[in-house]
Order: C-alpha cells, then sequence, then structure tokens
C-alpha cells in the first residue's frame, strides 16, 4: 500500500487508515482480529480508535490482538483519543492525564504513536491543553499528537501556541469528509494544511450511502445503517433523500463502472487523492466490506472523472463572506 507523511513532521503512514470504531458492538472480537490482520496482510500501517469506542472496548480488543501477534506492534501505528464518554469528560489536563492512562493500560501499551483531542470544549480554552501535550510527549506516552473535530480557527490557534511555547507539532487533525460532505474545505483543512497538519478522514463512504447500496426512492433495506440511523444523525434516511444527493451518487455509479470498481471503491479513490488529504479511514462490519475497501487502496480515478465528482458534489457557496471571496479571488476552500 502507499504510504504517505502525516503532515510535515508527522510519521508516514498507509494511503488507508483503519478504524476499529465497531470494535465491541457490530463486530464481536473474533472477527475484529481477523479485520485487523487483513488490514496489515494489505499494507495497512494506521490503526485508529478511542477510549470511548465501546466504552473502552475496542481499546481492549485492539490490545489483545497485538499481544497475539509477537512482532506486529512495531509494524502499525497506533493511534487513540480521549475527550468524550466518562464522567467528567473534557480537555482539562486533569481528565486528559487520566484519559491517556486509561487508554494506555487498556491498549496494554506504554505508548501510542498517535493521541489525539476528541473534540473541542467550550469550557476550556486549548491554551489549557498546551502544557498536557508537550508533557505526554516528553513522558514518552505518545509519539505525536493531534486534534479531531476542531473548528479551524481553534487548530490554527493551537498550533501557534504549540510553535511558540515549544511544545510538540500538531501533526493530524481527523475530520468527517466525503462525497456528500464537503463544507470543511472552506476553513477546516485549509488551517490544517496551513499550520502543517496532514488530515484523516473518517466517514468516507458517508455512512453507507456512497456504497452504491440504496436506491432512489426505496426505502433503505432492514438492518443497514441508514435504517437504523436516528433522525437526528447525519445519515437519516429524510435527511439525505434529496435529489442532489441522489445526482451525486449517480455520477459515482458512472465513474465506478467506467473503471471497473464499486462506487464505495471510486468514492474512497476520489478522496484520498483530495487536497490536504492524508488517508481515508476505512471501517467494516463484515470482512467482506473490509476487503472491497482495502482493494481500492492502489486505485486513481482519472481527471475527468475526478472532475465530474467534485463538480456534481460541489456545496453551495455560503453567503458571507465566502461568495464575496469566492468572486473577488476565485477561492473555494
Amino acid at each position: 500500500m502507499e504510504t504517505r507523511q502525516l503532515g510535515s513532521s508527522g510519521p508516514a503512514v498507509s494511503r488507508f487508515a483503519f478504524g476499529a470504531m465497531t470494535f465491541g458492538g457490530d463486530t464481536d472480537e473474533a472477527s475484529a482480529h481477523e479485520m485487523l490482520d487483513v488490514y496489515v496482510d494489505a499494507g495497512g500501517t494506521l490503526i485508529d480508535t478511542a477510549d470511548n469506542y465501546g466504552s473502552g472496548t475496542s481499546e481492549r480488543v485492539v490490545g489483545r490482538w497485538l499481544r497475539s501477534r509477537p512482532g506486529v506492534r512495531e509494524r502499525v501505528l497506533l493511534a487513540t483519543k480521549g475527550r468524550f464518554g466518562y464522567p467528567g469528560a473534557s480537555l482539562t489536563p486533569a481528565y486528559l492525564r487520566s484519559a491517556i492512562d486509561a487508554s494506555l493500560s487498556r491498549l496494554g501499551v506504554d505508548h501510542v504513536d498517535l493521541y489525539q483531542l476528541h473534540g473541542p470544549d467550550d469550557e476550556h480554552r486549548v491554551d489549557e491543553i498546551v502544557e498536557f501535550l508537550a508533557e505526554i510527549v516528553t513522558a514518552g506516552k505518545a509519539r505525536h499528537v493531534g486534534v479531531s473535530n476542531f473548528p479551524g480557527w481553534q487548530v490554527a490557534k493551537l498550533a501557534r501556541l504549540l510553535a511558540e511555547q515549544g511544545g510538540p507539532p500538531l501533526v493530524s487533525q481527523q475530520i468527517q469528509y466525503n462525497l456528500l460532505a464537503r463544507a470543511v474545505e472552506w476553513e477546516v483543512i485549509p488551517a490544517g494544511v496551513d499550520a502543517g497538519l496532514g488530515t484523516l478522514l473518517y466517514g468516507p463512504l458517508a455512512q453507507g450511502w456512497l456504497t452504491g447500496k440504496y436506491r432512489r426512492d426505496q426505502q433503505p433495506p432492514a438492518g443497514t445503517r441508514v435504517a437504523q440511523a436516528g433522525e437526528q444523525t447525519s445519515e437519516a434516511w429524510h435527511r439525505r433523500n434529496t435529489e442532489d444527493v441522489w445526482s451525486i451518487i449517480e455520477v459515482l455509479r458512472d465513474v465506478a463502472h467506467a473503471h471497473g470498481v464499486t462506487p464505495g471503491q471510486a468514492a474512497l479513490a476520489w478522496v484520498a487523492d483530495r487536497p490536504g488529504s492524508s488517508a481515508p479511514i476505512v471501517g467494516a462490519r463484515t470482512i467482506a466490506q473490509l476487503r472491497e475497501s482495502l482493494a481500492a487502496a492502489a486505485l486513481h480515478l482519472d481527471e475527468k472523472s475526478v472532475t465530474r465528482l467534485t463538480e456534481v458534489s460541489a456545496p453551495l457557496t455560503p453567503n458571507y463572506p465566502y461568495q464575496m471571496v469566492e468572486r473577488i479571488a476565485g477561492w473555494h476552500g
């Protein structure tokens, strides 16, 4: 599998990362271990989890897999996140110190390769966490640090504060990005690129909408993620059953057919080669789904196909200041 550097100062990572969010939920431990084996055998190197996935079960499952596979720890980059899911969860240094120690214990390791703050905290300023990030790198608990789900201005501010105070550089931001969710192109991705961060992309298949399994004016099949989605979730049928979404999916099907691949594989290839992208995070409920995604790891769409997908999925330009900026500078994202 191809590799890319994560930001301007991070490690080399495989073109596709693997997401362990379903471990302890939709995916039992035996299947989880098999998925990890399949991913590593395909050349994958970055495994992403978080302390609140399965209330800690995901980290435990990944940890038991590491211990049962001699030598594999040296072959993979282990990433986890902290911020949510537990009493008192916040971005305060006191909470984060306990969170990373608990994660290391569940994973059964003395360090992770990447520790990411899982989301912002309106009650606590980003200034407060500079010392914490420096502390965990100095102590050897994390090799690199990053953020997830942060707005662009906080990414820029935290990166600046770390540089000014001699802290470790941020090497990554983890965000949702796909053909149906491109608003991050306006501020979030540019802020990260400008600060030297790489971008890890979750939800690259838009919670299954870009796999081709759903059809216009047909209710989603029972048991699928969209059929089970709550009304407030982004993937809910009533939110995405629109003409704009189906227009994107129709072009995606055409592009996939022209390349002899599935719609999901074409969607992964498009987002993997977007400006600022380091690695989409692929996850799966089944081994077959994972193998299908990994089959796209070496796929690059032709220029015409990229243009078609980019144009049909272009989000509406918000009003001020973006429409003015687009008109004056010709800049979009």
